[in-house]
């Protein structure tokens, strides 16, 4: 059964099959809208003040032309001029005053989402991030929420201005003069048929484009990170044509997507043009009694004047205009949309590992009894890993792994943290399930250190503590511990070297450091959190043998009153535990001491003879 999360890794034709409304998309949006309702009210109270104040204008115009102007009075005419200027104030002030609330409620929308998608990233199972390509999951959290931003600052904004402007001119134009209203109304299908049809072929493609470029920012992550490898195998050209492929696939689908939008402009200014052909043709069919129709209703109000043609004719630039921010904040709206589809997607996803609703309680510090009861479980679950695997190591025990790859060593480390629950049998901590502890609870007892240490772009001390630095001055007692930490793992004197000791801000995963001396600070992380459980994955296979004499004896000091569990290709490093357990094909095939396993121990024995040959 796939998991529930590989719809994120699928092709445009998923997306295709799973559309959304774009309501019901909008909808998905409610609980990050709902705190800023306040303001969005507002926001929608100042719409038809500002679409009413300009919809107000060419009124103005028209009684100013129909009236002084036509009479020759121009001292009646200076009224008119100041009203149309006061009123032209006071639109710009109510949507200035409009846009900012509108701007800062979707600024405060977009930080909600922006913010709860990172909290639900940090809180998804590994076997998600396992499964998912981490240039994906950039690209939900960077390229689509700045496009949900930009549809609620920009395009959401503009779109409900604009729609209040088209119901007030139609409005207006309905109560000034109701044929050539209907004029203008009898282009409206054809406009509105056209939108659609640009709409759902623009939707179309800018899906693509989504999948399109997280594959490109996978591809560009891959590339990056591997560079070494790619250089060395000569991979470069390789590279390029497939990334030139994903390239023009992004680029063919873009030019698509302007064209939708280049013809969708183009056809509003044609209807434009159209519409106030037609009205001028109507009003001068009507003063040459062209067109039979009662002359009566179109008296007082209603009359056909020239300051009702020019009003028209400005309602009419006035209408289309609107119509054409809509065409162009269509590109906006629609990749908003589909960005919200994509991070509903990945908000859909639930961890696999979650703390029990009622779980058990966990002392300060647990004694670090482990036990494997009949253990199975494999990451295919029809591909078994491990197969009933028993096994119990007592409280303060060092205990070593060995095997062939694949036997599943650094499987037991992951179950043991939780990291994956079994498919059958208990992992159990002190004698409860660690699927009945709180996962956080449980965490903070148990830490682990694998081959390839991951340091933070941050200071050394919040590299070791992972949390706020603390300034000595406010708390001496925190950093003479940092600095013990620091002394055990035979790294303060390199530590107190930096430029700013401490305080040094490291590179990217500490690219300023040594090989070595990232993994003595990742062993001084593990002895500032002072877990009950230690756990070592291949945790020396990349120091060298001056570095790793070094660690060994900080080791012997760090194992001592915990319960210490080491798996390592390089059996010097495992000479001094308590037991060793070779596992083969999923299970416990030998255990015992290091010196009974070479003496009594077949397998073992040919691992020793094979490695100290």
């Amino acid at each position: 059964m796939s998991p529930p999360y590989a719809n994120l890794n699928d092709s445009d034709a998923h997306h295709e099959a799973k559309t959304f409304k774009d309501l019901s998309l909008l909808r998905l949006m409610w609980p990050f809208v709902k705190p800023q309702w306040g303001w969005m009210l507002l926001s929608l109270f100042l719409l038809p003040l500002v679409s009413g104040s300009q919809v107000l204008l060419p009124v103005i115009v028209k009684k100013a032309i129909d009236g002084p102007i036509s009479a020759g009075q121009l001292d009646g005419l200076a009224v008119w001029v100041a009203g149309f200027g006061g009123l032209l104030l006071m639109h710009y002030a109510l949507r200035f005053i409009q846009m900012r609330v509108a701007q800062h409620t979707g600024q405060r929308v977009v930080l909600a989402l922006r913010t709860h998608l990172f909290d639900h990233l940090q809180r998804l199972s590994v076997s998600f991030f396992h499964a998912t390509p981490v240039g994906k999951l950039v690209t939900r959290v960077s390229s689509d929420v700045e496009n949900v931003s930009e549809m609620f600052a920009s395009g959401g904004v503009e779109i409900l201005i604009d729609v209040a402007m088209i119901v007030g001119i139609l409005a207006a134009m309905a109560v000034m003069n109701p044929l050539l209203a209907l004029v203008m109304i009898a282009l409206l299908p054809v406009v509105l048929a056209s939108m659609e049809f640009f709409r759902r072929r623009s939707r179309h493609a800018y899906n693509q484009m989504r999948v399109q470029l997280a594959e490109i920012n996978t591809m560009l992550q891959e590339s990056l990170t591997g560079i070494d490898v790619i250089q060395l195998l000569n991979r470069q050209d390789y590279n390029e044509s497939v990334f030139d492929g994903l390239n023009r696939d992004y680029f063919n689908t873009n030019v698509r997507s302007v064209v939708y939008d280049c013809a969708f402009s183009a056809s509003i200014e044609w209807y434009a043009y159209t519409a106030m052909l037609a009205i001028i043709a109507v009003y001068t069919a009507l003063q040459f009694g062209l067109i039979n129709y009662d002359l009566a209703a179109l008296s007082g109000p209603h009359a056909v004047t020239m300051g009702s043609l020019v009003a028209f004719i400005q309602y009419v630039q006035m209408l289309f205009l609107p119509l054409e921010n809509i065409s162009d904040k269509f590109t906006i709206i629609q990749s908003g949309l589909a960005s919200i589809e994509k991070i509903h997607e990945l908000l859909a996803v639930a961890p696999d590992i979650q703390s029990p609703t009622h779980p058990v309680g966990i002392p300060a510090r647990l004694t670090g009894a482990i036990t494997f009861d009949h253990v199975v479980f494999g990451y295919d679950p029809d591909v078994p890993v491990l197969k009933d695997l028993n096994l119990v190591i007592e409280p303060g025990q060092s205990v070593g792994f060995v095997g062939a790859t694949g036997a599943g060593k650094s499987t037991i480390i992951r179950l043991l943290s939780r990291q994956y629950d079994p498919q059958s049998g208990r992992v159990c901590v002190d004698g409860h399930s660690v699927a009945e502890y709180d996962l956080k609870a449980l965490r903070r007892q148990i830490v682990v250190i694998e081959q390839d240490p991951f340091l933070f772009s941050r200071t050394v001390e919040e590299n070791i503590t992972l949390s706020q630095p603390v300034p000595e001055s406010q708390d001496p007692e925190h950093h003479r511990r940092l600095r013990d930490v620091a002394r055990r793992v035979r790294l303060l004197e390199r530590i107190e070297r930096l430029e700013n000791g401490f305080e040094t801000v490291l590179g990217e995963r500490g690219r300023n450091l040594s090989s070595g001396e990232r993994q003595l600070l990742v062993f001084a992380r593990a002895l500032w959190h002072d877990p009950a459980i230690l756990v070592l994955d291949e945790a020396t296979a990349s120091i060298d043998p001056a570095t790793e004499a070094l660690v060994q004896a900080a080791l012997k000091e760090a194992i001592t009153g915990r319960t210490a569990l080491m798996i390592a290709h390089r059996l010097s490093t495992i000479q001094q535990v308590d037991t060793l357990v070779v596992l083969q094909d999923g299970q416990v095939a030998e255990t015992g001491s290091p010196a009974e396993l070479l003496e009594t121990g077949q397998q073992y024995k040919a691992y020793h003879e094979a490695h100290f040959s």
